[in-house]
């Protein structure tokens, strides 16, 4: 079961006498999932993966959700015979009765659809016809952008494409699309499911696992928490999904459908007091847009805020935004984002997951000299995204974020953005597809259309707010947080917080 195929995980049984999941069949059907006292063992890394039992039937979508390292992207890995060399595992995992040990590489791959940017391969381009990858077809897959490859992921999940197998595992999908790619993979996910598939979809994104499951399992420390229907999940170790917590609010516990209610209950919310100032600090440079590549007016560049650099079309909704570009002749942000940080007059650095050191920023991270001494390449993917910025936000230099917000937990992409946008120690540039992040972390967002930039505001004069989770489960047009929504609703009901 490991990927290298001369070197299989141990696998011993540890089933109590009379367990009925030693005899799980498919009752009724097939895409039956069950994993009776599941323990996975990595080198390097010990236990991710701990006395898991759960079962799940076909035609239903269940969400894998927890803080980095729960054991998540494990779980996945294991069904589809993906897990690292050396790994051992103890309990049973079974699909429709058989072992997946037992199912070899050949069968797994016609039972279960892999959707997972880490895992694409060269067979799965010819599906991607809605995903331009012309530009990067010279170059490894692992090293595509961020975006491209969750697109051509996403695009695997069609279900008119013709696949065959009736298991369906997603591994955090949602990091780099647009809020509307989100929301046409979710529903892609609920048609493979009403066809009989059994989707099981690990992710950050709270909210898009409370619309679109009808299940979600919370792990912390590779161990199940909760397990609840999604209207009426409780977390345990994250914070609640917006749209849970105004169902709440609106007084619809236990209902999932509560989201298309929400807008018509609290349409009458008053702006809320807030201003969205930011320190630019006292150093401003005057950048031309030609010395970017762009056409457009000069650019005031300040020492001391967080910039966002988007396409237009990765803000698709925005009122007032009109594009005319043709996608032959896009520009990247991460492309102006790069030559705007070396035309500034100070040197910057550019953070990705390539620049890791891991015998250093390890230690940095996790202060132990078992983690500093690992290899990147055995770190775990949300490892990777949040070695990416932590302990660098505070450096005196300029940094271009790409992505800053990919595959970090929820936890996480709060931390983070609250110290983007409260007190960034020089300029901060930063590149995302998430509205959600881009209102909460940056100060101002310059929009490139083809090669022209056509807007230079915050993203609240953009018009952005609409866009976020609470602007849209509310009807909002302002930017409001959750506690802005219960001091409003106190205030029309003259109460106090």
């Amino acid at each position: 079961m490991a990927a290298d195929p001369d070197r299989k995980p141990h696998l011993r049984r540890r089933l109590a006498p009379g367990c009925c999941c030693c005899h799980a069949t498919s009752p009724g059907g097939v895409g039956v999932i069950v994993l009776d006292d599941v323990t996975v063992w990595l080198p390097g890394r010990g236990t991710v993966v701990n006395g898991v039992s759960v079962s799940l039937n076909a035609g239903t979508v269940t969400c894998l959700v927890g803080r980095r390292g729960s054991g998540t992207t494990m779980l996945l890995r294991l069904l589809a015979g993906q897990l690292p060399a050396g790994a051992r595992v103890r309990g049973r995992a079974l699909i429709d009765g058989i072992d997946v040990m037992d199912l070899g590489p050949d069968r797994l791959a016609e039972t279960i659809q892999i959707v997972d940017t880490d895992l694409l391969t060269w067979a799965d381009l010819p599906d991607s016809d809605a995903v331009e990858v012309g530009p990067w077809t010279r170059r490894p897959l692992d090293t595509w952008p961020l975006d491209v490859r969750a697109q051509l992921a996403a695009s695997l999940t069609t279900p008119d494409g013709g696949n065959s197998q009736r298991i369906v595992v997603v591994d955090h999908p949602t990091s780099g699309l647009t809020r509307s790619q989100r929301h046409d993979l979710i529903t892609r996910l609920r048609e493979l499911a009403d066809r009989g598939a059994t989707v099981l979809w690990a992710d950050h994104d709270l909210d898009a696992a409370w619309a679109g499951a009808d299940r979600i399992v919370e792990m912390a420390a590779g161990s199940i928490v909760s397990d609840s229907p999604a209207g009426s999940w409780v977390p345990q170790s994250l914070p609640l999904p917006i749209g849970r917590a105004l169902a709440s609010l609106a007084g619809h516990d236990d209902s999932v459908r509560a989201s298309d209610t929400l807008p018509a209950i609290f349409s009458d919310l008053p702006r809320p007091h807030r201003h969205h100032e930011h320190r630019t600090g006292p150093v401003m440079t005057v950048i031309s847009c030609r010395d970017l590549g762009l056409e457009g007016p000069d650019l005031v560049i300040h020492d001391r805020e967080s910039l966002a650099i988007v396409r237009a079309e990765d803000i698709d909704g925005t009122t007032g935004i009109e594009t005319r570009h043709s996608t032959d002749n896009a520009v990247r942000p991460e492309s102006v984002a790069s030559r705007l940080l070396r035309a500034l007059p100070w040197p910057g650095r550019s953070l990705s997951s390539a620049c890791l050191r891991p015998s250093h920023d390890l230690h940095l991270v996790a202060g132990t000299t078992e983690l500093a001494s690992r290899r990147r390449r055995d770190l775990s993917r949300g490892e990777r995204a949040w070695l990416r910025v932590h302990d660098h936000l505070t450096t005196p230099d300029p940094l271009l974020l790409a992505h800053a917000d990919h595959d970090l937990d929820p936890v996480e992409r709060s931390l983070v953005s609250e110290s983007l946008f409260d007190d960034p120690a020089r300029l901060r540039i930063i590149t995302t597809r998430d509205v959600e992040f881009l209102v909460r972390a940056v100060h101002r967002v310059i929009v490139i259309d083809g090669h022209r930039v056509i807007a230079d505001r915050s993203p609240l004069a953009l018009g952005l707010a609409p866009l976020t989770h609470v602007g849209a489960l509310t009807g909002s047009q302002h930017h409001m947080t959750l506690s802005d929504v219960i001091d409003s609703l106190d205030a029309m009901e003259g109460r106090t917080s």
